[in-house]
């Protein structure tokens, strides 16, 4: 073929399926002739242009075809990779999940699989290659294997640090002493980290998609409500109330949260939960200390008075 002795254009490969359409279509081909010649400008146009790196296989894997994109893609010239088989250029820790997820996903004319790899450059570094393979060995018009490639060695990146950044994040989620909740704007619970089974005795699970004001001492609740529907509308305040653990015992605690936002839209809150029970009882404690002393010391003045 005129691109394997090194001329990339594909003119040569065009005529050879023409001349095969014409032997399935017989004379009604001449007729056809114009608006074919048209059409193949066309399409390979819109390969040549293509942002995404385009081969054709046979079925060793040697490229038969391979689009202009190969330069940006790869850093060899189209023409140097024709000819030579795409499995040198896969990464040898990728190869035998690649050619077994190709080998059997395309056993059949038309299917089409979908497989993620590393791809070596010219310079030996390598870029991950998302590719779609689509079986054409049938197709008179082909005859071979379509790979579509696209670089997304920074997708992977960025989500590989996303999946970093999320993971801290739920290691410091989960190891803090305070809770971390989400509620909704109808106070149904959204999230609850798992601190909270030290603070009620409630597994998180079993609070998820649960209203906070069923937990809520009856005599606090309408001043939670209060503040709750405060801090929705951006009056950030701290709040202290009763809660009713598993074992029905109060807790007292105190919550500092702050509206956040989907699509434009306030969907809730997100917030802090802190446990204020041992100070609480110990502010009580003192209070009742200093008025039984108080109480004593105007016994004693009364006593010394005479009165």
């Amino acid at each position: 073929m005129e691109a394997e002795n090194g001329g990339y254009k594909i003119e040569a490969e065009l005529e050879e399926l023409r001349r095969r359409v014409a032997e399935l279509e017989g004379a009604g081909i001449a007729g056809q002739r114009e608006p074919r010649r048209v059409d193949d400008h066309y399409f390979r146009k819109l390969v040549e242009n293509a942002h995404d790196l385009i081969l054709v296989l046979n079925r060793d894997g040697g490229m038969r075809y391979v689009s202009p994109s190969a330069r940006r893609l790869t850093g060899f010239e189209p023409e140097e990779l024709v000819g030579r088989n795409s499995f040198e250029f896969v990464h040898p820790d990728d190869l035998d999940a690649l050619m077994e997820k190709l080998t059997t996903g395309l056993d059949g004319q038309g299917r089409v699989e979908r497989v993620t790899y590393r791809w070596r450059r010219r310079d030996d570094s390598w870029f991950v290659a998302e590719a779609v393979a689509a079986n054409l060995m049938d197709d008179p018009y082909v005859e071979g294997i379509v790979m579509n490639i696209r670089d997304i060695t920074a997708f992977r990146r960025v989500e590989e640090e996303l999946r970093r950044s999320e993971e801290r994040y739920r290691l410091l989620v989960e190891n803090l002493n305070d809770v971390v909740f989400t509620v909704d704007t109808q106070g149904t619970l959204t999230y609850v980290s798992p601190a909270i089974e030290r603070m009620s005795r409630f597994k998180a699970e079993e609070l998820v998609g649960q209203p906070f004001a069923r937990f809520v001492h009856p005599e606090d609740l309408p001043g939670l409500v209060g503040s709750f529907r405060r801090t929705l509308g951006g009056d950030l305040e701290p709040y202290e109330f009763r809660v009713i653990d598993k074992d029905g015992r109060l807790r007292y605690i105190q919550t500092s949260s702050r509206p956040y936002q989907e699509n434009g839209t306030v969907a809730g809150l997100i917030g802090l939960m802190s446990e204020i029970t041992d100070r609480v009882q110990a502010e009580e404690a003192r209070r009742r200390s200093e008025e039984s002393f108080r109480s004593m010391i105007r016994k004693n003045i009364h006593y010394y008075r005479g009165t």
